[in-house]
C-alpha cells in the first residue's frame, strides 16, 4: 500500500507527540510537501554539535510502498497529492538518510550515513511520530531530527494560514 512500509519495526527508538487543529488530509500534505522541499534543496545543514568537528550534514526523504521506498521528487509528489485528493493515509511512512561529509583541504569526504524509519500515525488533532534508526553512527539525535522535522512541516503550514504542530510529549530511547 502506497504509504505503507510492509517491515516497519515494533520497536521504535523515539515516540513524539503532536497536536494539531488542521485536517489530516492538509497536514499530510504538508509533510509531503516539506520533505519534497527538503530533497530538492542541496543546502547542507549545520547542527551544532557538528560545528566544531566541521561536519555537514544531508537529508534525503522517501515514502514507503510495500517493501520499497521512493524518493520524494516531483512525480513522487504527485501521486502523493492524488492519493491525498482520494482519501487521507491511514498512516504515513518514511525513510530518511542522513549523509554526513568532512571537508579537508577544500574536498569532502563522505563519512558513515544513518538511516531512520519515521512512521507519522494521524488521529483526531493529533498525530504520533515514531523513529527507529536503522543504522549508522546515530550522529544526529532523534530531537534534532524532530526538530527538523516539524519545522519544516510547520513552515508548509504557516504557507497555506494553518495553525503550527505542538509537540505535547516526546519519549526517546
Amino acid at each position: 500500500m502506497f504509504g505503507v512500509y510492509d517491515n516497519f519495526p515494533d520497536i521504535s527508538h523515539g515516540i513524539i507527540g503532536l497536536s494539531s487543529p488542521t485536517s489530516t488530509e492538509r497536514l499530510q500534505r504538508a509533510i509531503v510537501q516539506s520533505l519534497h522541499r527538503a530533497n530538492r534543496s542541496r543546502k547542507e545543514l549545520d547542527f551544532p554539535e557538528f560545528a566544531r568537528h566541521n561536519i555537514k550534514a544531508a537529508l534525503e526523504f522517501g515514502i514507503a510502498e510495500g517493501v520499497t521506498f521512493s524518493y520524494i521528487d516531483d512525480e513522487i509528489l504527485g501521486c502523493c497529492h492524488e492519493r491525498l485528493g482520494e482519501q487521507p493515509f491511514p498512516a504515513l511512512d518514511l525513510l530518511c538518510i542522513v549523509r554526513y561529509y568532512v571537508t579537508e583541504e577544500k574536498r569532502r569526504r563522505p563519512l558513515k550515513f544513518d538511516y531512520y524509519m519515521l512512521r507519522f500515525l494521524f488521529q483526531e488533532a493529533e498525530v504520533e511520530l515514531h523513529i527507529y534508526h536503522e543504522r549508522g553512527t546515530r550522529r544526529l539525535s532523534i530531537e534534532d531530527l524532530t526538530g527538523f522535522l516539524t519545522g519544516g512541516i510547520n513552515q508548509e503550514l504557516a504557507r497555506s494560514g494553518s495553525k503550527p504542530l505542538k509537540m505535547t510529549h516526546m519519549r526517546v530511547l
